[in-house]
């Protein structure tokens, strides 16, 4: 039999990269050559059925799962005896016809592998357990874009901190330190703004979206990470042009954007009235807008002339234009940012219970002067051709002005946030993960919690804390790896709780079922990544019966 070696300190207990490299190349066709059964129990069972298989495709058919196929193989139980493989491990991206479900099987496999050792790099370099990355994430995130938003919000909350404290607004310097530390992922979904030749661009929504089912619902980072939607929200309030200060500018959602020169387009689902600035260290990446792009005259590239455009300096200046008309960005040269604030048009659709957690979240939801008073600002758009090419009969006719420009002045106040000093304590305070929880004496818990985190020697660490009525946490338990590497730990009951019985003990096992016991009024939606969604303004509400007359 063919010795396993130990993992490598931190690594999970699955199989060697070796394994992987091997077994992943396979296909349904490789003939397969089974030992004698060495196993006892159900794995016996089964193994009984499936070692009489002449390939891969076979084997899965008599009962072995896909992680046998690993298993067996690693512990020498299995080996290949000829038949066609692969020269390299398939990529889910080259699928076509041919594949069959043992190709789809181990292009799975080695993805899920490649991800899994990022993950153990990224905690390396971090210097953290991995599951500090892992843990919490919500949907779309992998472990460098969680942990980056960590970093992110953390840094929200020293500027949010120090606003309240000088009682100053917030500044560009502000907004850039937090983008610059925001997670990004790799939206494949806005073709409409992608040039030739992309498939994905660094662009996140913060607020409302629109479901496939008509319904709208606040997106999981934005409830995950409040305090990134109240900076960029904030930096809004704080330079609302005088024209919109008596009901503000209302929005639903935020664009967040990083990095990327949009082709000319119209914006889908949008309201119009839109504010944009960017944000950063570059040159070029002006804004350019069609003003009087009408988009029932058809397509916007037929609409659109590059002769017609308006240039604008939307790094100095916030600016109030319609996103429904033509839009697209100058090449740039350096780092560029952009927010854009919008209200989605289905906006109407959002319940109490949707517009409180905006609320929470910072986003000042728009109200029907608000919205009158940002559409009395753009003049309605003239067109450019019809649909026959002639111009239009209005053309001459004047027009209000199709977008406002503000300056922003670039004031240094407060402290530099961008600087590597502030930087490295976001850093520092969103992977720590003794940081300090607020405290509680209750006795009645909802729910609890589990942070990890490495100690210097290089064992890992885990603290549970349970949640009471009141919202707050108390430790309640704690683990510490015995030896390094070894996944073994002495489970205890936390110095100073006396809740539940007494606890001490190797198996996770009975660390559950005790925190089963002190968890005295469970919450069945405590730690939900629900996203807080409605299919109506009304939904949720009470309706008050109303009695019938009875007819004399």
């Amino acid at each position: 039999r063919r010795p396993r070696a130990a993992p490598p300190a931190g690594m999970p207990n699955t199989y060697k990269e070796e394994t992987y490299k091997e077994v992943c190349l396979w296909t349904a066709d490789t003939k397969l050559k089974y030992a004698p059964n060495p196993k006892s129990g159900k794995s016996k069972i089964r193994y009984e059925k499936y070692m009489k298989a002449k390939t891969v495709a076979e084997a899965l058919k008599l009962g072995s799962l896909s992680q046998d196929l690993f298993f067996d193989f690693e512990h020498g139980h299995l080996a290949a005896r000829g038949g066609p493989r692969r020269r390299a491990p398939p990529d889910m991206k080259d699928k076509d016809a041919s594949w069959t479900k043992v190709d789809v099987l181990m292009a799975q496999k080695y993805a899920a592998w490649q991800t899994w050792k990022k993950t153990f790099q990224l905690a390396d370099k971090l210097g953290v357990d991995r599951r500090q990355l892992t843990r919490d994430k919500t949907q779309g995130e992998n472990p460098e874009v969680r942990s980056k938003r960590l970093q992110a919000v953390e840094m929200a909350r020293m500027i949010l901190k120090e606003v309240r404290e000088t009682k100053r607004k917030i500044t560009d310097r502000d907004v850039l330190a937090v983008l610059r530390l925001w997670g990004f992922r790799e939206n494949t979904t806005r073709l409409n703004v992608m040039q030739e030749g992309e498939t994905f661009v660094y662009s996140d929504t913060l607020g409302l979206v629109a479901g496939r089912d008509a319904s709208v619902l606040v997106t999981a980072p934005t409830t995950e990470y409040p305090e990134v939607t109240q900076v960029f929200s904030g930096w809004l309030r704080d330079h609302v042009p005088p024209e919109l200060q008596r009901h503000g500018f209302g929005f639903s959602s935020i664009n967040v954007n990083a990095n990327y020169a949009a082709r000319l387009h119209r914006d889908g689902n949008n309201q119009g009235p839109s504010m944009i600035k960017a944000f950063g260290e570059f040159s070029g990446g002006e804004l350019n807008y069609w003003e009087d792009d009408d988009k029932t005259l058809g397509p916007v590239d037929r609409c659109c002339s590059h002769k017609d455009r308006s240039t604008l300096d939307i790094k100095k200046n916030l600016c109030l234009f319609d996103g429904n008309r033509g839009h697209s960005v100058e090449a740039f040269k350096g780092e560029r940012y952009s927010l854009v604030f919008f209200c989605i048009g289905l906006f109407q659709r959002a319940s109490p219970k949707v517009r409180a957690e905006l609320a929470r979240c910072g986003v000042n939801f728009p109200s029907d002067q608000g919205m009158a008073a940002a559409r009395s600002l753009l003049g309605k758009p003239r067109g450019y051709k019809t649909k026959a090419g002639k111009p239009v009969a209005g053309k001459e006719e004047p027009a209000g002005p199709a977008m406002c420009m503000w300056p922003v002045a670039d004031r240094k106040a407060g402290k530099d946030f961008t600087s590597a000093r502030m930087v490295a304590e976001a850093k520092r305070i969103a992977l720590d993960a003794e940081k300090e929880v607020e405290e509680c004496r209750d006795r009645t818990f909802v729910g609890h919690k589990c942070y990890y985190n490495l100690l210097p020697d290089g064992r890992r660490t885990v603290r549970w804390f349970v949640t009471g009525t009141s919202g707050g946490q108390r430790l309640a338990a704690t683990g510490e790896e015995e030896k390094r590497g070894t996944g073994r730990y002495l489970y205890e009951r936390a110095e100073g709780f006396d809740s539940g019985p007494a606890l001490r003990t190797n198996q996770i096992r009975e660390v559950r079922e005790w925190l089963g016991q002190v968890v005295n009024r469970p919450d069945e939606n405590f730690g939900s990544k629900k996203c807080v969604r409605s299919a109506s303004a009304t939904e949720g509400e009470t309706k008050t019966p109303v009695k019938r007359q009875r007819r004399s």
